[in-house]
């Protein structure tokens, strides 16, 4: 029987608790010295965790650790490590909590949560990170599986179908030579697509992952080869600006994918062609689509010359405009957090999400979550899983407020 998802992020959370204490021990002991310990304690009464064991809970629970970094950021840890990492201790005590709540991580979700233990790990230059590593090379080699599986799958329509898909894309075609016409048109399928016409093939969702994993790794392989002196945070950003949602948005504009996209009636009606969320899911997929069709160098040479041609416009130190959008939910608690904030959120708790089940199928579920701030209604978003949807509920936030453009 093979590892879950589950005990995987189990794992990359207990390797981020062995490398990351021994920094936080350090650090933490260079401000208040001897004192380190009553410090850590005043926090621990908030956490409802007991005072007198403070010690043995900061060193055995990762929540705990970082939370406890976060309430110093500003006295300890500002200087040594930048907004991104602490992005990601955001991002990794929600992982840590959904974790311990049993609840269900796609694969998607599991690549995230170990990139995101990776990167806060090579941060503070901890040895778990070779561990760590071989975890997400893991996902890739599940990727190159996939890959075998497709093709040995014979194409699952009629030549007579397979010739109509090839007429319908022969513009596209001609500008990304698949060899297996219907993985493109798969790409190319909207789930609201899906809902309206049942039993015509598949949707995009398993393309869009696979894809998405292929940008990530083959983005930051173009950035290290690219800059192989430029500082580990500078090139996090990049990455994560080169790869945004909005610049992938882009890409698909620019191949005009908005033209070919099979959407429901629905979605048709609300613009979804021109939707820069639903454009940069379905040039996820297309890569997904290619990946699976011609193999990853066939992707990089199609990829690089896009990276190139605008990598030099991109900024490598972080702004409003610079998230990527698997952070938004870091930055949104960031923004409710800080001393602007505290007129609105006085007790300065962070953004409480309420995803809920709110339509599609048992095989394909969608979620509207609903974040609040101070009992406020801040921001609405749907998805394909609870995370998803707090993710685009953030976004949305985040565009009440003015900070990020649609």
């Amino acid at each position: 029987m093979g590892i879950s998802n589950q005990e995987r992020i189990g794992k990359a959370l207990e390797l981020l608790q062995q490398g990351l204490y021994p920094y936080f021990e350090q650090k933490i002991q260079a401000v208040y010295g001897s004192k380190w310990i009553t410090k850590i304690a005043s926090h621990l009464q908030d956490f409802q965790k007991p005072k007198k064991q403070a010690a043995d809970v900061i060193q055995k629970d990762i929540a705990v650790l970082l939370k406890v970094m976060d309430r110093e950021w500003n006295d300890v840890f500002k200087d040594s490590l930048s907004q991104s990492d602490r992005s990601l201790i955001y991002e990794l005590l929600e992982v840590r909590n959904q974790w311990a709540h049993q609840e269900p991580f796609s694969i998607d979700d599991t690549y995230r949560a170990i990139d995101s233990v990776h990167r806060l790990l090579k941060a503070i230059e901890a040895p778990q990170v070779t561990d760590v590593e071989k975890q997400r090379q893991e996902v890739l080699r599940l990727l190159s599986q996939e890959q075998a599986r497709y093709e040995v799958r014979p194409i699952p329509v009629s030549r007579a179908e397979d010739a109509r898909i090839r007429e319908r894309l022969d513009e596209l075609l001609k500008r990304l030579a698949f060899q297996n016409a219907y993985l493109l048109n798969q790409a190319l399928t909207h789930t609201s697509y899906m809902y309206e016409n049942p039993g015509t093939g598949e949707n995009n969702e398993k393309l869009e992952f696979i894809g998405d994993a292929v940008l990530t790794f083959l983005s930051a392989d173009f950035l290290y080869k690219r800059n192989p002196d430029l500082k580990e945070g500078k090139m996090t950003v990049l990455r994560s600006n080169l790869v945004a949602n909005d610049q992938l948005a882009q890409f698909a504009n620019d191949l005009d994918l908005g033209k070919w996209i099979r959407i429901g009636r629905g979605e048709e009606i609300s613009g979804g062609r021109t939707k820069p969320s639903l454009l940069s899911n379905v040039f996820e997929a297309v890569v997904g689509a290619y990946y699976l069709d011609s193999g990853m160098e066939a992707v990089r040479d199609w990829l690089e010359p896009l990276f190139e041609k605008i990598v030099n416009d991109l900024p490598t130190t972080e702004d409003s405009s610079s998230k990527l959008r698997d952070d938004v939910k870091g930055w949104f608690q960031q923004v409710v957090l800080s001393q602007e904030f505290s007129d609105k959120n006085p007790d300065r708790k962070p953004p409480k999400y309420d995803p809920i089940r709110s339509g599609g199928t048992d095989n394909s579920p969608e979620f509207t979550s609903v974040v609040y701030v101070a009992g406020v209604e801040y921001g609405k978003g749907k998805g394909r899983t609870k995370q998803d949807a707090d993710k685009r509920a953030a976004e949305d936030a985040l565009r009440r407020l003015g900070l990020l453009k649609n």
